[in-house]
């Protein structure tokens, strides 16, 4: 232990100057406060750097305790969660049967380090870490779930192991021995805790993605892919037939593209998985979609809508009939919009009816089908048979072709509310997108009450988000739009615990609201071009998705960035 003080050992690294020590101490007189403590108070130093004045000054390590440590199962079993957060400590590794090495807040501690020695009959080893880092650490580690990582990296390595010894060519495994290797325990336990890490992370998507000599498996969460480990080439096979198995695939196909899904049961909620395999050159790629019920944002207050627009559009949904579009790229958030206003429909009064490719989540109290290509059941001919089942509200999935465009807009002609999506990339270009599959304009313009064009930002997590200056080409860029720009206070990312590092918690929803009144229908008749049709939706309100989407910046929802990312400015402006 150093003889230095610990406001000698500060002054001595240049962290506090002469007179905010002569200061502090001054206030810590007359007090039973630790001089660490008053520093903090008066802001004249940080808890990290208490931490490194402390292991300086007892002679012990400082730990980081960043996003590389990893904590085994043997390890969080040695102390109990309570005492972990009660002495605000966690047991850092086994050093041998007989010694452990604990972080704690502070090493001092001797009521902490004799209940640890009680619980482990080990010496303790002791080092130092910032409270902040300590409890960071046991949110992560003493959840049921907090081994995920570790444990698929450990069969990963079991796996790269036994792929070597075996040295075996995947060519020549026949069926029956890929049945065998797929309910092996290292492949069984690798796949369930991929699904548990992609349910735990919020992720919507599952890649697996065979290389030539390795493998690449991704999830996707809010919208941005990131790498995960992955199973060894030599057992990837193994792999992919055990999602097969699960599936209710041909696992003796390799050739065709085949789908599935399958059920599977985490953190007490049903999750349903659809399966999508696609044949490579290097192997079979599969994509499984995470359909979490749980995660499905049913109240239309969760999706971003600011209240005035959530205001209108209820109002358009409580129209007897007619069409509601929602228009967006594949991502955009169209069918969470969909589900969320059919689910603000639902009551005893309604029959509502959908047709959809495929049921992504099943509501309680709503009718859905699923079409089926195969035996000729498309949006065309379930549409005619949903029509002689009586519906009051009917929800086709997409409008891919002018057949069922025709029939959708025939039922809304005959007193029949219909929501549906269209690809397109903003609210105006629906009209001539409808145009385009074959439909006439006047059937346009007396069936279609609103078009909703919507993308989705990630949110700023707002634990960590931190004030930013934006680059004055950013700025410049902004200033015609919003010549208020320089007065903002822009936000960026920074990565915290809570957001598992990522800057981010979530997205939200930004929207162009295109209401179909008397003046927009007239242009629609008039066959009016596509840009001055856009003009005069925006001289009678209509905003723009990037003017939406600053409205977002503007309240430190999200980054410039990221909504630049979503909606360019040669769509969000209408340009």
């Amino acid at each position: 232990m150093s003889s230095l003080r610990l406001g000698d050992i500060l002054l001595n690294s240049g962290v506090i100057s002469t007179s905010e020590l002569d200061l502090a101490l001054e206030q810590q007189r007359g007090t039973d406060q630790f001089l660490g403590d008053v520093l903090l108070e008066m802001g004249y130093v940080s808890p990290g750097d208490i931490a490194r004045a402390l292991a300086v000054q007892l002679d012990i390590p400082f730990i980081e305790l960043g996003d590389a440590y990893q904590l085994r199962a043997e390890e969080v079993q040695l102390v109990p969660e309570s005492v972990a957060r009660r002495f605000c400590l966690v047991p850092l590794k086994k050093e041998s049967a007989s010694a452990v090495t604990v972080v704690m807040r502070d090493p001092l501690d001797i009521e902490a380090l004799d209940a640890v020695r009680s619980l482990t009959q080990m010496e303790v080893i002791k080092a130092v870490s910032t409270e902040d880092r300590i409890l960071a650490a046991i949110d992560k580690f003493y959840r049921a779930d907090a081994h995920l990582e570790h444990d698929l990296k450990g069969i990963a390595d079991l796996e790269a192991e036994t792929s070597a010894i075996e040295g075996e060519a995947e060519a020549g495994r026949d069926a029956g021995q890929l049945m065998v290797e797929a309910n092996d325990a290292p492949v069984v336990r690798f796949v369930n805790l991929i699904l548990m890490q992609a349910v735990r992370d919020g992720a919507s998507d599952i890649h697996f993605e065979p290389g030539e000599q390795d493998v690449t498996v991704r999830l996707r969460v809010d919208g941005v892919l990131q790498e995960v480990t992955p199973p060894s080439k030599g057992l990837y096979q193994a792999v992919v037939t055990r999602i097969k198995i699960l599936s209710n695939m041909d696992i003796a196909e390799h050739r065709l593209p085949l789908d599935g899904r399958f059920k599977f049961s985490a953190y007490r909620r049903v999750i349903d998985v659809r399966v999508s395999s696609l044949p490579e050159i290097h192997g079979e790629k599969m994509v499984l979609r995470i359909l979490d019920r749980d995660s499905l944002k049913v109240d239309m207050t969760e999706i971003g809508f600011d209240q005035a627009m959530l205001d209108d559009f209820r109002q358009v949904l409580k129209l007897p009939n007619g069409i509601v579009l929602l228009t967006g790229p594949t991502g955009s958030g169209k069918t969470t919009t969909l589900y969320s206003a059919l689910s603000y429909l639902r009551s005893p009064e309604k029959n509502i009816q959908t047709v959809e490719d495929p049921v992504e989540y099943q509501l309680a109290k709503i009718n859905q089908m699923q079409i089926r290509p195969l035996i000729n059941l498309d949006f065309a001919n379930a549409l005619r048979s949903i029509l002689r089942q009586d519906p009051d509200i009917i929800m086709i999935g997409e409008m891919r072709d002018e057949e069922t465009a025709r029939i959708a807009m025939r039922a809304a002609l005959t007193g029949h509310l219909v929501l549906s999506t269209l690809h397109t990339n903003d609210s105006p270009s629906a009209f001539w997108r409808l145009r385009d599959i074959g439909i006439e304009p006047f059937l346009i313009a007396a069936t279609i009450k609103l078009i909703l064009s919507q993308r989705l930002v990630r949110v700023l997590c707002p634990e960590c988000k931190t004030p930013v200056q934006p680059d004055e080409d950013v700025l410049s860029l902004l200033r015609p739009l919003r010549p208020d720009v320089d007065e903002w206070t822009f936000l960026d990312k920074v990565g915290c615990t809570k957001c598992n590092r990522r800057g981010f918690k979530g997205r939200s929803g930004v929207f162009e609201y295109l209401e179909v009144g008397d003046e927009v229908r007239q242009m629609i008749i008039d066959g009016v071009g596509e840009v001055e049709l856009r003009q005069g939706a925006q001289r009678l309100g209509m905003e723009p998705l990037l003017m939406n989407g600053l409205h977002r910046v503007q309240r430190g929802i999200t980054t410039v960035t990221e909504l630049l990312g979503a909606c360019p400015l040669s769509i969000g402006n209408g340009g």
